[in-house]
């Protein structure tokens, strides 16, 4: 399914809403008390409505009046940031500098992510639910850490969601979820237990949950994975996604304040 870097950008917005957002022309606002860079940063998609310098100092103001660090999501063509208008004034005009950890956006048919389940990950049971139950929740986890509770809001947000889980006894071994909003599906959040992995179940929830995004009419499923995240993306070019394009964050710098005198 052919797709604009801005509209698939929009797509995915829609499947990880923060609870505070707000319109700045084109571009979207977005806080969610500071949990992931997409729910906590402007995307600078399409015409902000006003020049740069104004949009940027809206953007700070906004997250600044929120005890946020004013950040922007700048997206652009593979290996190619400096081709971003956006990214060049922000970087080189303001200063704001890029936040480690470029990631790259990459997409496939949902029907045949789902048809290239190996043995293996066929053979695991996927169990998919409406919404996390707490062993679920137990097993997620951001840049390694237990997540804040605004988390469940957000993996609740998007018009339509479902999360997978590999089960035994005690608990939760692999876990996924896909958000499906228009013809696009999101896969985020798939872990596995350090225990069990190299068992095919990322692999496992990964198939199940396309399968799951087709059944629902899906066209296009989408992810977003770190640049240097190498086992992850050999993973998910197996399963038969493309990189689509790449992503980074543009950072304000911190205010500087002094003491009374």
């Amino acid at each position: 399914m052919t797709v604009s870097i801005g509209d698939l950008e929009r797509a995915a917005a829609e499947g990880w809403r923060a609870p505070e957002e707000a319109p700045l022309g084109g571009w979207l606002l977005r806080a969610a008390d500071g949990f992931t860079g997409r729910a906590n940063s402007a995307l600078a998609v399409g015409d902000p409505g006003v020049p740069l310098a104004a949009a940027t100092t809206e953007v700070g103001r906004w997250y600044r009046f929120r005890g946020l660090r004013p950040m922007v999501a700048v997206p652009y063509p593979l290996g190619q940031p400096q081709s971003s208008a956006v990214d060049r004034f922000l970087g080189d005009k303001l200063g704001w500098a890029a936040r480690p950890g470029s990631a790259t956006v990459m997409t496939a048919d949902p029907g045949e992510v789902a048809a290239r389940a190996t043995p293996a990950s066929a053979a695991a049971g996927v169990d998919v639910d409406t919404e996390p139950d707490e062993a679920w929740l137990a097993l997620y986890r951001f840049r390694g850490q237990r997540p804040p509770p605004v988390s469940r809001r957000l993996l609740m947000s998007a018009p339509w969601q479902a999360f997978g889980s590999v089960r035994e006894a005690d608990g939760a071994l692999a876990i996924g979820r896909v958000a499906v909003a228009g013809d696009w599906a999101g896969l985020t959040a798939v872990e596995v237990h350090p225990r069990h992995r190299r068992r095919g179940l990322g692999g496992a929830i990964t198939a199940a949950l396309a399968a799951v995004a087709a059944a629902r009419g899906a066209s296009g499923l989408y992810l977003q994975v770190e640049d240097d995240n190498d086992a992850a993306r050999a993973l998910y070019h197996r399963a038969g996604f493309a990189d689509h394009h790449g992503y980074h964050y543009r950072v304000a710098p911190a205010l500087v304040t002094t003491g009374p005198r």
